[in-house]
């Protein structure tokens, strides 16, 4: 990545300024998805809590430069935007990954169709990243069994029934017994929920959840 940040320099995926994928101003824009005083008075939409998935946390809002940010990652090929954006999102999720030390970071998967089209799996990548910042582990034992609909305009309800047997187990892997979940972007927590019961399912005994972002 460096060799080739040398011959063809980055333009900041939200300012358009060259040298860096994701400059420090636009990094320094990223808001929090929740206030920290208001979690006692409403909702906090940085937490989520589950079923099988006990509980899941998001850094940053799914707006402004950050979602342009996890567009790109997501749908224009820009790989190299994981490393800034799981750096960025790495201290406000870092208190989370202390109660869960011993938890191995697994990935969501995409389906292999999708993942020949982008070439990589962007929460693989942010996986390792984070697993880099934390000196944690990154356990890739999901598979996606089946490709799915899109799922940004299902509710909640919807999204479960089409994710419905849709995560699998990697055949000969063994579930690791705490995992953190890591994706991109966390909206109804639908998706982080089905993996987690494939987790629970073969074994594992608490699995929690992180994203980068949550769409509120």
């Amino acid at each position: 990545m460096a060799l080739l940040d040398l011959l063809i320099p980055p333009a900041c995926s939200g300012c358009g300024t060259y040298g860096e994928a994701l400059c420090r101003r636009c990094r320094s824009a990223f808001r929090p998805a929740g206030a920290p005083l208001d979690r006692f008075v409403a909702p906090d939409p940085a937490v989520v809590v589950g079923d099988e998935l006990q509980v899941a946390v998001a850094a940053f809002r799914y707006d402004g430069v950050l979602r342009r940010a996890l567009s790109r990652l997501k749908y224009g090929g820009a790989s190299r935007l994981a490393k800034p954006l799981a750096e960025a999102a790495a201290p406000l999720l870092a208190d989370f990954a202390e109660h869960h030390r011993s938890a191995a970071l697994v990935p969501v998967p995409v389906h292999p169709e999708r993942l020949r089209q982008r070439g990589y799996n962007q929460a693989a990548l942010l996986a390792r990243h984070l697993a880099g910042d934390w000196a944690g582990e990154v356990a890739d034992v999901l598979v996606r069994a089946r490709p799915t609909s899109q799922q940004h305009r299902l509710n909640r309800a919807e999204r479960l029934r089409n994710l419905r047997d849709a995560f699998a187990l990697r055949t000969g892997a063994r579930a690791p017994p705490a995992a953190i979940l890591v994706d991109d972007i966390l909206t109804t927590s639908a998706t982080l929920e089905a993996c987690a019961g494939v987790l629970r399912a073969a074994g594992s005994v608490r699995v929690v959840g992180i994203a980068i972002a949550r769409e509120v």
